[in-house]
């Protein structure tokens, strides 16, 4: 099973770092697209450090992580700036989809 998880908004990176690692452990893979303010949770410590997982994959709009003022440098290794089109391809290719 594929979980694809939209962020948002930069409230609950504790739940959604919890929620991956929880997914993972029961062998299922992960993909995350930020966008609008949550593309400031990308340069946040916890959710970063699941960019190290191989079950887990992230990306986020580049025009939202511009619009915020995040430099492509601040993002760790690993997570792809992309558009709109890579959350309409999260949302295909995931078997269920939360939105925070």
């Amino acid at each position: 099973m594929t979980l694809g998880i939209l962020v948002n908004t930069d409230n609950y990176g504790d739940d959604i770092k919890g929620i991956a690692q929880a997914a993972v452990k029961k062998g299922h893979k992960v993909i995350i697209f930020f966008m609008d303010k949550g593309c400031r949770l990308a340069t946040a410590g916890g959710i970063v450090s699941l960019c190290s997982s191989d079950n887990i994959s992230m990306g986020m709009c580049d025009y939202n992580r511009n619009k915020m003022g995040i430099s492509k440098e601040e993002l760790p290794a690993g997570i792809v700036c992309g558009s709109q089109y890579d959350n309409a391809v999260m949302n295909r290719d995931a078997d269920k989809v939360m939105v925070f």
